[in-house]
């Protein structure tokens, strides 16, 4: 990282010193490893993950709206990030990283070419994708299971419509993801709370919960946060069996939201529920799409991999039905697939950037925030905090936060009561961003 950048960040942010805001960060950026920046040559080599870029006036929702109980609002920008009008936004999860080079070249190719007709993909497109799950997580899918949607969870909206009744039940696992419940509830659905238990820092399933609640009747699904969002946990391959047992034995079907399966810690490893029993896959639907790892989700697309026909033939006749077969998003769909051909060796630096930005985190809140706790991640570029050890309500932590630190986290009971007192950081930004929040939130947390 530059000291450039770091003066124009601080520059943008309000800053009043560099001093102050940088004691211990020559310590971390040493842990991160040297990338290749993918620029041409003669232009600037430094770690484009360094690169602070101003997102503002591009209709980001994170930067140029504030949202606040479901209403979205357009913010000015009179001052710079920021300060009095804006608190530094840490929450909405997009990456604040350009994506890929190859992505970049090949849309630019694509814009030139001026004419932006109705399209759909080929063959290769599929097999691109088969590929890529069949090389990352050693499940050999076949290329008549995926279907195109819009996004995740336009297609669990759908998998909802297609396979279950108004009335019926449908299991979630808070702290969860919260269009989780609102979907479940806007299709007419009834919620079931499998809460998560916490243990020794680390979050396991409920499954005497879970063999209850899978046992009423009007019990038809489970939706699967894999990895799951906020708490960081990648599911064990003997959670996943056991998790699949229950559902086989009660008749469910599982929804499984894979959004995050590329995007791992090296202490951990992925298992997609794909490949754990051969018995599942008659009642599995699995959502996945390179939105979050290559920064995408501008592109609105997502592949959905249902190995049985009858329940693929249900979900198709939804999207049939709300014309979504005949044309894709022909961006969405070349993004998608030069990333899983191109864009490997990006990802794997990526991921080694935010790696090493977790590992700060966990280094400076242990030092300059012992009050706050950071529950171990094993994957997400999303961290959960834990901040009962203040004793504060949620609105007091709103204003601890928001007004006094000008820093916006996402509060912990967004995902449900099972989160109040933790608040949700998104570290996918460069390190004098992260670091600049850590410090205001230093600033006022009692030591």
């Amino acid at each position: 990282m530059t000291s450039k950048n770091r003066r124009e960040f601080l520059k943008l942010a309000g800053a009043a010193s560099t001093g102050a805001a940088f004691t211990s960060i020559e310590n971390a950026t040493a842990q991160i490893q040297t990338v290749d920046s993918g620029l041409p040559p003669g232009q600037s080599a430094e770690n484009p993950f360094d690169v602070v870029h101003d997102r503002r006036g591009t209709n980001s929702i994170k930067w140029d709206f504030s949202y606040d109980d479901g209403v979205t609002k357009e913010v000015a920008h009179e001052l710079g990030i920021g300060e009095a009008s804006r608190p530094l936004p840490m929450s909405l999860s997009d990456m604040e990283f350009q994506t890929s080079p190859k992505i970049i070249s090949a849309l630019e190719k694509r814009v030139q070419h001026g004419i932006y007709g109705y399209t759909k993909p080929n063959k290769e497109y599929f097999q691109t994708i088969s590929h890529w799950i069949s090389n990352q997580y050693d499940w050999q899918v076949e290329e008549d299971w995926l279907l195109i949607t819009a996004g995740v969870m336009p297609a669990i909206s759908m998998a909802i419509q297609a396979h279950t009744d108004p009335g019926d039940k449908i299991v979630i696992q808070p702290p969860v993801f919260y269009p989780f419940g609102s979907v479940v509830e806007n299709n007419g659905r009834v919620v079931l709370r499998n809460s998560l238990i916490l243990e020794d820092d680390r979050y396991v399933m409920d499954f005497d919960d879970l063999e209850k609640k899978a046992a009423d009747p009007r019990t038809k699904m489970i939706i699967l946060c894999s990895p799951h969002n906020p708490v960081g946990r990648v599911w064990s391959r003997q959670e996943l069996a056991r998790l699949g047992e229950i559902c086989e034995k009660h008749d469910l079907l599982v929804v499984s939201d894979e959004i995050h399966c590329d995007l791992v810690y090296s202490w951990a490893n992925f298992t997609t529920i794909g490949v754990v029993d051969d018995r599942l896959l008659d009642r599995l639907i699995v959502c996945n799409s390179p939105s979050k790892s290559f920064n995408l989700p501008a592109l609105k697309t997502a592949t959905t991999i249902i190995p049985n026909p009858v329940l693929r033939e249900g979900f198709s006749t939804i999207l049939r039905n709300s014309e979504q077969l005949f044309s894709t998003n022909a961006f969405g769909t070349l993004a998608l697939q030069t990333a899983y051909e191109q864009g490997g060796p990006w990802l794997g630096q990526l991921k080694k950037y935010l790696e090493a930005n977790y590992l700060f985190l966990d280094s400076y809140i242990r030092e300059h925030i012992p009050n706050l706790r950071l529950q171990q991640a094993e994957g997400l570029y999303l961290v959960w905090i834990d901040c009962r050890n203040l004793g504060l309500g949620e609105d007091e932590l709103k204003r601890l936060f928001v007004d006094q630190a000008n820093v916006l986290p996402v509060q912990g009971s967004t995902y449900g009561v099972e989160g109040e007192g933790f608040i949700r950081i998104n570290i996918a930004c460069p390190r004098v961003v992260l670091e600049e929040a850590l410090r205001r939130i230093a600033s006022v947390v009692p030591g």
